[in-house]
């Protein structure tokens, strides 16, 4: 009897450090994922970039466990050199809830020249999420062409809290955001404002059994430059 309930126990045992392996080897597994959103315009944080163009917002990504590395763009539909971009950007993601990542925006055609030398047309950003109940997100400018009128850095400080939920099974997002320090007007401010106040929701609408498409609509407030922006988009 005690070697039945030892050979039972052994098993149990080898069968939980498998089913741990198994699931650390899937976190572990390196992802390489694309798409590409369509929006009515490019809104970012409360700011209208690219005229009243449509945009058009391709990406890559790698991850593998917690560590993620990509880039992100947009390109105006009405082919004008405003709004567009070229970013690159890594993260790494701590738990379900925390993560840290650094973003590099690159601004074409704006003034900027070449991709070369990275001071010129780059902005870096460090970023800290947390994802809870309350979300929240803080950003800071700390490199690259953000210097003010003396030619010092001038660092740009943006803060948001978000929160999910859902109405009838669609999902619902309010966000709030303000940024702090904006010495060079990098958010158009005078130095500090509440500029984004945003509700949104996303849906997927069904073709077909083998086909649907995600689309999203939002309605964004700037109480700082008084602006007023109600947005749709889909993903490919």
């Amino acid at each position: 009897m005690k070697t039945i309930k030892g050979t039972v126990l052994l098993l149990i045992a080898v069968l939980s450090l498998s089913t741990i392996n198994a699931q650390e080897e899937e976190k572990s597994k390196a992802k390489l994922d694309l798409g590409l959103d369509v929006q009515s315009r490019y809104i970012w944080r409360g700011i209208q970039l690219g005229g009243n163009s449509a945009s058009a917002q391709p990406w890559v990504e790698l991850s593998s466990g917690g560590f993620a590395i990509g880039a992100w763009g947009a390109y105006n539909l009405g082919g004008l050199g405003e709004g567009n971009e070229a970013d690159l950007y890594m993260s790494y993601a701590f738990s379900d809830s925390f993560s840290v990542g650094v973003t590099d925006y690159f601004f074409p055609g704006e003034g900027s020249g070449g991709y070369f030398p990275y001071k010129d047309g780059h902005v870096f950003e460090a970023m800290l999420s947390y994802s809870g109940p309350i979300g929240i997100t803080v950003a800071t400018n700390f490199a690259g062409a953000i210097e003010d009128e003396n030619g010092n850095n001038a660092y740009s400080t943006y803060v948001e809290a978000s929160y999910e939920t859902a109405i009838g099974g669609t999902p619902l997002t309010l966000a709030v955001g303000g940024v702090l320090g904006d010495d060079n007007g990098y958010y158009f401010t005078d130095g500090s404002g509440l500029i984004n106040v945003t509700v949104g929701t996303s849906k997927e609408i069904k073709f077909s059994d083998s086909f649907s498409l995600p689309v999203n609509a939002a309605i964004t407030l700037n109480p700082d430059s008084e602006d007023i922006f109600l947005t749709f988009g889909f993903s490919l």
